[in-house]
């Protein structure tokens, strides 16, 4: 499957950002890419879909859960939540459990971890209870849809946006969680891209839990041990960043060595703009909010949906699996910033596409542009909390 890459796959993702951005309130119609949903109430009134969430005190949370809110008034829904589990597997199983004892009629969830929800898929589907899921694979049971960036992706637009300018010397991978889809997904792309795209290039395979400590701590050690035949610096997540800027600059490499990242907060806008940093993959909080609600919606409705068939933000639905669970998923295309649109080629691999288009960093749909714009700007530090 041949994707092209834009910042908003599906028309009506698109009048939906527009639509928030503009201040409107009014619904966002029919959702092209989910097949049931109308968005309308029924004659009790608006629907009731519940959500329970990990954190709200990060800048992507916090986006996430104001396009949420302001989606849901758009499809007439009523929102029972969010609760926050705050790292606690049990008490999420217990909060969703309360959810639909409350009377929710779907469920968005962003778990704990891909097996961690169990019980509360138990609990929910002997009750007719269907679950969204957000941002995470579940291996643990079915949900009715997965709603999460294609992390395949991420991998493969930084390693098309590094195998552009490297062919020689090293590239540092600072790998998140390999035990979690999200690390493990960006982590197989990139290095399956670099392999069949930049031979000549050596991959220094750096694993770092998510921690944000050791990701600079390696980062430093390969400045001192390579200096300028080190070409690039691929990091799965944004927060390294913070430390990986000011230590470039101590050697006078920025510049030399490309930095990308992936999340799409605020700061990392800023970087790009100001050329500290030349890439991020953009986690869409907006498709995030307003694609799980539009699935909650069908869920609720009893809509039967089928890999294969449109999606929302994905051209199509596909079946994902994760230790042996199967369930159905809307892989969105989430937006790979560079500092200024360019177009990309690389030999495709695992079935990726072999043409990358990158959305400019003064995208004013950007989710990071948008929160960073409400909080003072993306360079702001108020923008760059969390």
């Amino acid at each position: 499957m041949v994707l092209r890459r834009r910042f908003a796959i599906s028309a009506s993702a698109v009048v939906a950002a527009a639509a928030l951005l503009a201040g409107c309130g009014s619904s966002s119609g029919s959702s092209s890419g989910s097949a049931g949903s109308s968005g309308q109430s029924s004659s009790s009134g608006p629907v009731k879909i519940g959500v329970d969430l990990t954190y709200n005190n990060t800048a992507f949370w916090s986006a996430y859960i104001n396009y949420q809110n302001q989606y849901a008034k758009q499809l007439h829904v009523k929102l029972l939540g969010p609760l926050l589990s705050a790292a606690s597997a049990s008490l999420q199983n217990q909060q969703v459990e309360e959810l639909v004892n409350e009377g929710a009629k779907a469920i968005i969830v962003n778990p704990e971890t891909a097996t961690s929800l169990g019980p509360a898929i138990s609990y929910a589907a002997a009750r007719h209870v269907k679950l969204i899921s957000v941002d995470t694979i579940v291996g643990v049971g079915k949900v009715y849809m997965v709603v999460r960036a294609s992390n395949l992706l991420y991998g493969l637009d930084a390693c098309a946006y590094i195998s552009s300018l490297a062919k020689s010397g090293y590239v540092l991978e600072l790998e998140g969680d390999l035990t979690s889809s999200n690390g493990a997904d960006r982590a197989n792309a990139f290095n399956a891209c670099m392999a069949a795209n930049d031979p000549g290039v050596k991959v220094l395979k750096d694993p770092t839990v998510w921690t944000d400590a050791t990701a600079v701590t390696d980062a430093q050690n390969a400045v001192n041990a390579y200096g300028s035949k080190l070409k690039a610096i691929y990091s799965a997540w944004s927060s390294p960043d913070t430390g990986i800027i000011p230590l470039l600059k101590s050697k006078g490499l920025t510049g030399k060595v490309a930095v990308v990242s992936d999340d799409g907060v605020p700061f990392e806008m800023c970087d790009i703009s100001r050329g500290l940093t030349n890439a991020s993959q953009s986690q869409p909080a907006n498709l995030y909010a307003y694609w799980a609600l539009k699935y909650a919606m069908d869920a609720a409705q009893g809509v039967v949906l089928k890999a294969g068939q449109p999606g929302g933000g994905a051209p199509a639905l596909q079946t994902v699996s994760y230790q042996g669970d199967q369930n159905l998923a809307d892989p969105i295309v989430a937006p790979f910033v560079t500092k200024t649109a360019m177009t990309l080629k690389v030999k495709p691999v695992d079935g990726l596409p072999g043409t990358v288009t990158t959305t400019p960093v003064s995208n004013a749909q950007l989710w990071g542009n948008v929160y960073g714009k409400a909080h003072g700007g993306v360079c702001n530090a108020a923008a760059s909390a969390g």
